[in-house]
C-alpha cells in the first residue's frame, strides 16, 4: 500500500517552482510538451508519519509562483523506528533527541556511535563497511515542469535530481546532493553533499563543505565554486567571459578550456591543473 497525492497546476506555461521538503528525494522533470506544472508526492507507507506528511502537504498557487511545503512528519527516518545492525548487533530507537549514552550507543549532538562505530554523523548516515542501517522509508517529491521554468529547493537530507533544462536553480541543502542537466543561472549550497550540472550558461556560485562540484559545460560570464572537502572540476567553453573562481581547502581542482577568463584557484591540500 502507498499515499500518493497529485497537484496540477492551474496557471498555463513557465512557473516558479519553490519545494520545501525535509528528506527524501526530489526528481524534477523539464517536459517542453507540457503547458502545466504537475507534482506528485508518495510514500510507500499507507499509514503513519510518512503518509500524514503527504496528505499534509501544503501547495499554493500565486500567478505563476507555485509553492510545496512538506512538513516534517518524520521523512526519511528522521522519526519512527529505526533498526540499525553492527557486526551482528541489532539496535532499535524511535526519535532519540536527548544527548547521552544508552547500551551499546552514544548519541552527541548529531552524531551516533554504536558499538564503537560511528554511524551518523552532523546528521547524515556515515556508517561503515559492514554496518546495515534500515529506516522506515522516504518521500518522494516528483515534478513536471514546462520549459523555461526555474526551481528552488530547500532541504535538510533530501536527494535532488533535474532532468532538462531551466532558467534558474537555487538549491540549500544540510545534508543533500544536487544532480542537474542545463541551467542558466546556478546558485548552490550544501554542507554535506556535492554539485554535478552539465550545462551554466550565464552564473555559477556553487558551495558545499563535504563535496564535490563539478561543472560539464560553463558558457558564464560570473563564476564561483568553493568547497571545504572535496575536489572542483569545471570545463569553460569559448562563450564563457569574466572571472571565474575556483577554490578548495582539501582536494583537486580542474579547470580545462579557461586561459581566456580572469581565473583564480586556491588550495591548501591538493593539485592545481
Amino acid at each position: 500500500m502507498t499515499t500518493t497525492r497529485t497537484f496540477t497546476a492551474t496557471a498555463d506555461g513557465a512557473v516558479w517552482a519553490d519545494i520545501i521538503s525535509p528528506a527524501g528525494t526530489v526528481a524534477v522533470t523539464v517536459d517542453p510538451t507540457t503547458t502545466h506544472t504537475v507534482i506528485t508526492l508518495s510514500t510507500a507507507q499507507d499509514e503513519g508519519p510518512l503518509a500524514d506528511a503527504v496528505n499534509d502537504t501544503k501547495i499554493t498557487e500565486r500567478g505563476n509562483g507555485l509553492t510545496v511545503s512538506v512538513p516534517d512528519h518524520g521523512a526519511g527516518g528522521i522519526s519512527g523506528t529505526d533498526v540499525v545492525q553492527v557486526n551482528g548487533s541489532r539496535y532499535s530507537f524511535n526519535r532519540v533527541v536527548n544527548t547521552g549514552t544508552m547500551t551499546g550507543m552514544t548519541i552527541s549532538g548529531g552524531d551516533t556511535w554504536i558499538g564503537g562505530q560511528q554511524v551518523v554523523a552532523d546528521g547524515r548516515v556515515v556508517a561503515q563497511q559492514g554496518t546495515v542501517v534500515a529506516g522506515t522509508g522516504t518521500i518522494t517529491v516528483d515534478v513536471i515542469l514546462p520549459a523555461s521554468s526555474s526551481l528552488a529547493v530547500s532541504t535538510k537530507n533530501a536527494e535532488t535530481t533535474v532532468r532538462g533544462d531551466l532558467q534558474t536553480i537555487r538549491f540549500d541543502a544540510r545534508n543533500g546532493s544536487l544532480r542537474a542537466g542545463g541551467v542558466k543561472v546556478l546558485e548552490a549550497e550544501t554542507h554535506n553533499g556535492s554539485v554535478l550540472v552539465d550545462t551554466v550558461d550565464e552564473e555559477l556560485e556553487a558551495s558545499t563543505h563535504n563535496g564535490s562540484i563539478t561543472v560539464g559545460a560553463y558558457n558564464g560570464r560570473r563564476g564561483s565554486a568553493r568547497t571545504h572537502n572535496g575536489g572542483v572540476t569545471i570545463s569553460a567553453t569559448p562563450a564563457a567571459s569574466g572571472k571565474l573562481a575556483a577554490r578548495t581547502h582539501n582536494g583537486n581542482i580542474r579547470v580545462r578550456g579557461a586561459g581566456h577568463l580572469n581565473l583564480k584557484t586556491s588550495t591548501h591540500n591538493g593539485r592545481v591543473w
